[in-house]
């Protein structure tokens, strides 16, 4: 229920008294005011209780620029003769509840006066039907609650033009709310019944009115998207005529059934969700500027702090007590405070912002005068507004009245507030705890605070806060009523990529995109203008330096910050706005040069930071990472499949008949264990949250367990906190996203009586991929106990000083007795207490386990030392040899320890060899952790969407030792180039108990290839069952341009009457390509009669070794020697947009020449000495190359030479190539005597069988299947692709038909100048109809006679390839058709497989080893293995 109901209750219950005494016209004058449209749709929906993506102000000011047009005079004349009898009616009925005569009087006035507001008023007249008129409505739109006694909901009756249906209604008893649960055994709201109504298998309509009189809800519930919905109390309509004309008017037959759809009801909720989701994005980059702004006003604090303690301590040595002081020696005030440690103060101070204006909004914190006027922040921004009216901002620099409030509320919400006036209870939790960050309240001797923000910074950071700047539009303040809890996370997982750092010198942020500026020491800049005189070439200077040095920033472009540089000239208040960043002279004059392209910060000020002052950076992970807003239906979407088959049993699992699903009991949902182990801002955990608080509300109704005269708003809130306290974990290896997460699962459950729901017990700070799983890996001391010595030098069960803390049996149950005691909800008789007791408990586990982690992480580092590595075997055995020495030595049974070897063995294994945001890597021990959970064999459902990192940028962004973990410890070996989800999805597995289900969103790259193999293909073997998926759809957010993937399953047996849903489809079994799967199952092997044939081409690397043409044949005339080291340079792009297929550039190429032989073709050596030489040999700042070996060092050569690829043609004129990533998929003749890029594959082949078998249907589909892409063009892997394709032996059929296409191809592509990209568009394109080119008509023909050849080959003459265009992963393609294309991958499969099979047996026969099933291990063949790695580490 929304919270927003008992306020709308208690306004229009103070109301009744006069309601329907005044004539509507009076009411209705003035009901503008003189406000402007946005501001009026903004006051109406203010009055609106709303739930989901309801309608938004810039949707409706864009259809009514001049506001909603009010009701014409003789429909409120209607309205006031037919209400009185309702009210009447009402009356009688709120007086005796329990009276059956008094409800149907009630019953006979609501239906008379429903009609006479849908027909008379809305104007609906003879397109209102009611259900008895209509039988269809209720066979097509009927709901039914899951179970064996089942309840149906029809609708009462719909407006209907014709056939089409535009609103449905539904008419229901009289209730406190239209958002209160059944008392039918189905608990559920009459509005989510509409929606389940909406949402029916038949329903063409997504538009609901749901009433029972005197309350009235319009529903949206399109069938993919969040459902919405408003609620209005027609008992108000006299006294808020806007609110009444806004629902008559948009409920109207013109925005349900008539005019233009982009006008109607359905698409202004649809424009509505976007305009949320552009308002989230504004608010991202808003929130980030704020938090410069606040860091930049601290950071000038601190400057100041410390020169005024250099002064106190000039003037006195001998000084007496200061307070708690600046810290500056200790570290523990604001001078000691690690920049870092700042910035996430920094945003929590931000989340605190949220937190109050979310929660005061919503009435759940007080309301009285003493509140508001000292603590609240809700009407605080007016009041900063006013002062800046009235004052002038620069005034508000003197003051920092916000700041004190803003720590004053922290304090009164963490400890409480118990007086005469007003009663806050202790909330609690680490968001408002003021020990958190003690520098932000330590004060001098006097008690006056050492860090303030002035209340002009506040000003601009609650602006940024509470108003919506989007481009185009003018400002507008926003609610935080209307922004859900999963769109705050989202604003702040944009915070995560950033961190403080002290500026080493005086660094100016340069102008750029909103959120993404650069910051350019001005040092840099200085030198720069030195080299560079005129300012368009000083402007492409910074921003060749921001390429290499800050690649994660946006400047503007090289024409604009040209202009920029000339504007500073002139500026008018570049002086002034100098002085207020620094009194230094000398530096202002040094900063005037570079006024124009220095931003602004929110007050206007240049953007400066000073040395030692603190700078927000990028940090590592953020150049790797992409975050995009996850809207609320997906998150709902991926939660409902993962928790259904756990809430019903039997349930979907082992029934396709929902009416044969049971509930479980209530005692069952509280026992659910749910997990998302990178759980970011807890998205993911709220919509499990909402799903099993709604779930457990219908098991409470069904077992009579609640208790008369519950509220439904505190029984969803009720179910709500036992939820969070008892089922829910998450974990993330940022500490400040683990914060969000608990803050988005406190604001979930906010009670405004009780304390926060206690998470700290359940949300955890760790890396979910780096930490033990059992706790026989502890006993053992060995991360595999089946290879650890049964004989050890340190045992944890002997007595003696470490005995009680290191016994892994008893201090585990300890510990999991006091979790149990920390899983309930906090108490509501003693808030306080409880919650003092549960921090209590919480501290003694911590303390408990301190020795066991301990341990448990040097097991870890044993296996994440870079010189050993987790490969098992002899060295990683007597590595953890030698920490049974060391544990030995730190805890032995007599004495003191020595831990110094223990030391060095966590510092060299956890410590990142690669920059990242951690010091050091925090481990996850599951056992150790969540005990509960691990004693069950697990969790029972994983949710979530792992982080993204392609398998290329592994190794760079989390260092080789890591990496080798992922591979031996996690896929058990199995190699490959897979993405880092693939090592999510394999823990995710691994954590599931035995009837555990899995419900996780991914890039598409989850089902192909590498990745594909090392997760889901090992995931199905060890006995998991995909039984939902998604195998590509676009991202549901405007802002992002990816394709998802999706993928539910169970560890559970599956009943085999069960059908499978793949992309909507029912389907009897979905295979790990997240398709329907064949007849055929297992995977392809790799073929050694293919190994040495397909291979990337030459990764150049480096700009500098590209010449145009005439520059190359001008190299050629003036030295002829030079012939020896220039080549044509075939691109994809050449082969496939070029009608000759030629090159457009050429390339130098010193294969594999010493640089003195180089150095003897003067113009090329040059060119490379100057372009490439120092793109080669960037350093670190410790003075290590940046790129891998022998890159620097061989800097003429490329970076991959390709040496088996030069020697297989050799001896070939003409080779095969395609573009290694297109669409087009289809082979071409090119000349062997010219260097391909890497973006082709190149086949060691000239004979025109092969061209036809590469260019047939069979080929494609295999590689559309096998190969993998980001979104829906596929990418040919050779070693996944090509190795695995079992070819048909060649025929003549086969040459003539590779000869005629080649041909006649060539011949159409240079007469018409179309490349073949181009080309194959015309081919495959449905609209082309035959006859209308004859061209295309021919091409069309040979692909017929090919495939039929090819199939014919292959002994498949039974197949139907009748030709056409069909779909197959987003492409549409003139080919066979769907039912072929199943049997041929199925029959392509069973060959591959008796190939493979074959080559075993002669291998096994002969002595030697094959690479065909031991490819997928990790071995492959050689020119494999090139191509795979080559692209791996560049």
């Amino acid at each position: 229920m929304s919270p927003r109901t008992p306020a709308l209750k208690a306004r229009t219950r103070g109301r009744n008294a006069g309601r329907g005494a005044a004539g509507a016209g009076g009411a209705d004058r003035g009901a503008s005011g003189g406000r402007s449209p946005a501001q009026q749709h903004r006051a109406w929906l203010g009055l609106v209780d709303t739930e989901g993506p309801f309608l938004s102000v810039p949707v409706l000011a864009g259809l009514y620029p001049q506001g909603i047009p009010g009701l014409s005079r003789e429909r409120r004349e209607v309205l006031r003769a037919a209400k009185p009898a309702l009210d009447r009616a009402w009356d009688a009925w709120d007086a005796d509840r329990d009276s059956e005569a008094t409800l149907t009087s009630y019953r006979r006035a609501r239906d008379a006066w429903v009609g006479t507001v849908l027909t008379e008023v809305l104007g609906w007249g003879d397109f209102w039907v009611t259900a008895q008129d209509r039988p269809a409505l209720a066979e097509t739109y009927h709901a039914t609650s899951d179970g064996i006694q089942a309840v149906t909901v029809t609708p009462t009756g719909a407006l209907m033009r014709g056939e089409e249906v535009g609103a449905l209604v539904l008419v229901t008893d009289p209730a406190d709310s239209l958002r209160e649960v059944g008392q039918d055994g189905w608990a559920t709201s009459p509005i989510d019944r509409m929606v389940a109504m909406l949402r029916a298998p038949g329903s063409t309509c997504s538009i609901g009115v749901v009433t029972d009189g005197r309350w009235w809800a319009m529903v949206s519930a399109p069938r993919e998207g969040s459902a919405a919905s408003g609620v209005v109390d027609c008992q108000t309509w006299v006294e808020e005529p806007a609110t009444r004309d806004a629902f008559c008017e948009l409920l109207s037959v013109r925005r349900l059934v008539g005019g233009a759809s982009a006008q109607r009801l359905p698409q202004l909720f649809e424009d509505s969700v976007l305009a949320a989701e552009e308002v989230t994005e504004a608010l991202g980059t808003q929130v980030r500027s704020a938090v410069e702004l606040i860091v930049s006003a601290l950071s000038d604090a601190l400057l100041d702090a410390a020169e005024r303690e250099t002064l106190a301590n000039r003037e006195s040595v001998d000084s007496t007590e200061p307070g708690n002081g600046t810290g500056g020696e200790t570290g523990s005030g604001p001078l000691g405070a690690d920049p870092r440690e700042v910035y996430e103060a920094v945003v929590t101070v931000m989340m605190r912002c949220v937190f109050l204006l979310f929660a005061e909004e919503r009435g759940l914190l007080p309301t009285d005068t003493l509140y508001t006027g000292g603590y609240g922040l809700a009407t605080v921004l007016d009041a900063l507004e006013a002062r800046a009216r009235d004052e002038g901002e620069e005034s508000m620099d003197g003051t920092s009245l916000t700041w004190h409030r803003l720590l004053a509320t922290s304090r009164a919400l963490h400890g409480g507030v118990n007086t005469e006036d007003m009663r806050i209870p202790a909330y609690g939790g680490s968001l408002f705890d003021p020990e958190r960050f003690p520098f932000l309240t330590a004060t001098d001797a006097s008690g006056t605070l050492l860090l303030t923000v002035s209340d002009r910074v506040m000003l601009h950071v609650l602006r940024s806060l509470q108003t919506a700047r989007l481009k185009g539009q003018e400002a507008r303040r926003l609610s935080f009523r209307d922004i859900d809890v999963e769109q705050i996370g989202y604003i702040y997982e944009g915070l995560l990529g950033y961190t403080c750092t002290r500026a080493e010198e005086t660094t100016l942020g340069l102008l750029g995109k909103e959120g993404e500026e650069p910051e350019v020491p001005l040092s840099v800049l200085n030198e720069l203008a030195e080299q560079h005189a005129e300012d368009a070439d000083l402007a492409g200077a910074i921003i060749a330096w921001l390429k290499e040095d800050q690649p994660g920033a946006k400047p503007p472009s090289l024409k604009a910050l040209a202009k920029a540089l000339v504007s500073g000239d002139t500026l008018p208040d570049a002086d002034r706005a100098l002085r207020a960043v620094t009194r230094d002279e000398a530096l202002r004059a040094d900063l005037r040069p570079w006024i124009g392209v220095i931003r602004r910060d929110l007050r206007g000020r240049p953007v400066v930071i000073q040395q030692g002052g603190l700078v927000v950076t990028e940090t590592p992970s953020r150049r790797n990472a992409g975050a995009h807003y996850t809207p609320r239906s997906l998150a709902e979407e991926v939660v409902r499949y993962a928790l259904e088959p756990l809430v019903y049993s039997p349930g979907p699992h082992e029934t396709d008949d929902r009416s044969q699903w049971q509930p479980v009991s209530s005692d069952r949902i509280l026992d659910l264990h749910v997990a998302d182990i990178a759980c970011g801002s807890g998205a993911f955990l709220v919509a499990a949250a909402r799903f099993l608080a709604r779930e457990l509300v219908e098991a409470w109704t069904r077992e009579g367990a609640l208790q008369q005269g519950t509220r439904p708003a505190d029984l969803e809130c009720q179910a709500l906190r036992q939820v969070v306290a008892r089922c829910l974990y998450g974990v993330d290896i940022n500490e400040m996203a683990v914060e969000m997460c608990k803050l988005s699962l406190w604001l979930v459950s906010l009670d405004k009586d009780k304390p926060f729901s206690f998470v700290d017990d359940k949300v955890f700070v760790g890396n979910s991929l780096l930490g033990l799983t059992d706790l026989g890996q502890l006993k053992a001391q060995h991360i595999d106990p089946a290879a650890a010595t049964t004989q050890r030098l340190f045992e944890l069960d002997r007595t003696g000083a470490y005995a009680e803390a290191l016994d892994v049996d008893t201090v585990v149950k300890r510990v999991a007795e006091r979790r149990q005691d920390l899983a309930s909800e906090v108490s509501s008789t003693d808030p306080a207490r409880s919650t003092t007791t549960k921090q209590r408990l919480q501290h003694e586990n911590e303390e408990d386990l301190k020795l066991l982690t301990r341990v448990a992480d040097a097991i870890v580092a044993v296996g994440l030392n870079p010189t050993i590595g987790a490969k098992p075997g002899k060295q990683i055995n007597e590595a953890y040899g030698v920490l049974a020495v060391a544990l030995g030595r730190a805890f032995p049974t007599e004495g003191a320890g020595d831990d110094s070897s223990l030391k060095a063995i966590l510092k060299r294994g956890l410590t990142p060899t690669v920059p990242t945001d951690y010091k050091r890597w925090h481990c996850l021990h599951w056992p150790l952790a969540i005990p509960e959970v691990m004693k069950r064999g697990g969790f029972d459902a994983i949710v979530g969407n792992p982080p993204f990192l392609g398998g290329q940028k592994l190794t760079g962004a989390m260092g080789d030792n890591v990496r080798d973990w992922l591979v031996n410890i996690l896929a058990e070996g199995q190699r490959g180039s897979a993405d880092l989800v693939a090592y999510f999805f394999l823990r995710a597995f691994s954590l599931l108990n035995e009837r555990g289900t899995l419900g996780l969103i991914a890039t598409n790259t989850v089902a192909q290839g590498s990745t594909r193999e090392v997760g889901l293909d090992q995931m199905v073997d060890s006995g998991f069952t995909i039984t939902l998926a998604i195998q590509s759809r676009t991202w549901p957010s405007q802002g992002a341009n990816l394709e998802f993937a999706a993928v539910w399953g169970t560890r559970h047996v599956v009943s085999p009457q069960v059908t499978m849903v793949c992309d909507g489809e029912s389907v009897p079994r979905i295979s790990t390509l997240l398709e329907p799967g064949g007849r055929v199952e297992g995977r392809p092997e790799r073929l050694n009669e293919n190994s040495g044939i397909a291979f990337q081409g030459c990764i150049v690397l480096g700009k500098g070794f590209v010449l145009e043409l005439e520059e190359a044949r001008g190299w050629i005339e003036r030295d002829p020697r030079n012939a020896e080291v220039l080549f044509p340079y075939l691109s994809g792009e050449d082969l496939n947009s070029r009608p000759d297929c030629s090159a457009s550039r050429w390339v130098i190429d010193f294969n594999d020449w010493s640089e003195e032989r180089a150095a003897e073709h003067e113009a090329p050596y040059r060119r490379l000495l100057r372009d490439v030489k120092p793109e080669r040999q960037r350093v670190k700042p410790d003075g290590s190359y940046v790129l891998r070996k022998p890159l620097p060092e061989r800097w003429w050569q490329y970076g991959e030479k390709r040496p088996a690829l030069r020697k297989a043609i050799a001896d070939l004129d003409e080779v095969l190539a395609l573009t290694r990533h297109a669409k087009t998929l289809m082979p071409c003749r090119v000349s062997s005597c010219q260097i391909l890029s890497d973006a082709l594959v190149v086949f060691a082949v000239d004979s025109y069988d092969q061209q036809a078998i590469l260019s047939s249907s069979v080929h494609q589909y295999w590689v559309i299947a096998y190969g993998s892409g980001i979104r829906s063009d596929p990418r040919y892997t050779p070693s996944d692709v090509f190795e695995t394709f079992p070819r048909p032996e060649p025929t003549p059929e086969l040459e003539a038909i590779g000869r005629t296409l080649h041909t006649e191809r060539r011949e159409i592509m240079l007469r018409r100048e179309l490349g073949l990209t181009k080309l194959y568009n015309l081919v495959n394109d449905p609209g082309l109809e035959a006859g209308t080119d004859p061209d295309v008509d021919r091409m069309r023909a040979i692909h017929v006679e090919l495939d039929t050849a090819v199939a014919a080959a292959y002994g498949w003459d039974d197949l139907d390839l009748t030709h056409g265009f069909h779909t197959y992963r987003k492409m549409t393609r003139w080919t066979v058709p769907p039912a072929a294309r199943v049997e041929i991958l199925d029959r392509l499969l069973e060959e591959n497989h008796r190939r493979a099979a074959a080559e075993a047996a002669a291998a096994a026969a002969s002595g030697q080893s094959t690479g065909g099933s031991r490819s997928r291990r990790g071995h492959k063949s050689a020119s494999s293995a090139q191509a795979q790695e080559a692209t791996l580490d560049i």
